[in-house]
C-alpha cells in the first residue's frame, strides 16, 4: 500500500467531527508507516545469523558435502574447486548431503581462470541424467534453480553477454531464464575478486542479492517448479577455472 493510495482512503472518511475520526486516521498513518517500512526491507540483504544457522565450511572439512571428484578440496574454511589447467568434458557439482525447502543461504565467491570460466550456486536441487541437444553426451544434472555467479563472456562486438546475477533452470527448463539488469550488475559485481552471494528462497519467491544490492526478485508460477532439494557449486565444462566458496551459511525458513 503507498501513501498515495493511504491519502485517497482518508479522504473518503467523513472528518465533519475530526475528533470522532482522529483514531482512524492515526490508525491509517501508522498502517501505511508500516507498509512503507515493509517494502523498504524487501530490498535488504537478510542477516543470516543465530542459533539455527548452519555452516557448510565452518569445520575444514568437506563432510557436508558429497564431493565428486579430486577436483574439490577445502583449506582454511574455503571451498576450492580446481580443473588443474584442464578443460572439463562435463560440468561438475559439488552437492550438499542436507535438503533445503524455504531458506537463506550466503557464501563468498571467488573465480579465477581462462576467459570461458564460469560457475553458479544451485538450489533446491534433484539430479537427473540429462543428454545434450546432439544426443553426443550424458550426465547426471541438476533440476533446480541457477543464481548464474558470473559468466560474462565477450561476443565479439564489443557487446558483453552477462548472465551474472541471472535466475535460470538450465538443464531442465530451458526456458527459464530471468536475467539481472546489467548495468546493476556492473557496479555491483567485482570481476576476479571475492564477491558475497545471497539468496532467499521463500515458496515460489526467489530473491538474490550481491554485495549487499539485490539483483533479482522471481515468483515462479510454475506448478512444477522445484520446492526442495540440494545446494550445489558448479565446475563448468570446457573452461580451464578455479572457483573458491568461504562463508557459506545457510538458515532454514
Amino acid at each position: 500500500m503507498s501513501k498515495s493510495i493511504c491519502a485517497h482512503q482518508i479522504s473518503e472518511i467523513n472528518v465533519g467531527n475530526p475528533v470522532k475520526y482522529i483514531g482512524t486516521i492515526l490508525l491509517y498513518c501508522f498502517w501505511c508507516a508500516f507498509v512503507s517500512a515493509q517494502q523498504l526491507n524487501e530490498a535488504i540483504e537478510p542477516l543470516i545469523e543465530g542459533d539455527n544457522v548452519i555452516s557448510l565450511s565452518q569445520d575444514n572439512t568437506l563432510d557436508n558435502w558429497q564431493v565428486p571428484s579430486n577436483l574439490w578440496s577445502i583449506k582454511n574454511g574455503i571451498i576450492i574447486g580446481d580443473t588443474k589447467g584442464e578443460k572439463l568434458d562435463a560440468s561438475q557439482w559439488l552437492y550438499t548431503k542436507q535438503s533445503f525447502k524455504d531458506f537463506e543461504f550466503t557464501c563468498e565467491l571467488k573465480l579465477s581462470g581462462d576467459e570461458r570460466r564460469n560457475t553458479g550456486i544451485y538450489y533446491r536441487v534433484k539430479t537427473f541424467l540429462f543428454t545434450n541437444a546432439r544426443g553426443t553426451k550424458s550426465y547426471m544434472a541438476p533440476s533446480g534453480y541457477e543464481f548464474d555467479a558470473a559468466f560474462y563472456q565477450d561476443n565479439g562486438i564489443n557487446n558483453k553477454r552477462n548472465d551474472r546475477g541471472a535466475l535460470a533452470d538450465w538443464y531442465a527448463r530451458r526456458s527459464l531464464r530471468i536475467l539481472a539488469d546489467q548495468s546493476l550488475i556492473n557496479k555491483v559485481f567485482k570481476t576476479d575478486q571475492w564477491n558475497r552471494m545471497t539468496i532467499r528462497a521463500l515458496a515460489n519467491r526467489l530473491e538474490y542479492w550481491i554485495n549487499g544490492i539485490k539483483v533479482m526478485n522471481y515468483v515462479d508460477h510454475d506448478p512444477q517448479a522445484s520446492r526442495e532439494g540440494l545446494i550445489g557449486f558448479q565446475l563448468h565444462n570446457g573452461s580451464a577455472m578455479k572457483v573458491e566458496f568461504r562463508y557459506i551459511a545457510v538458515q532454514r525458513l
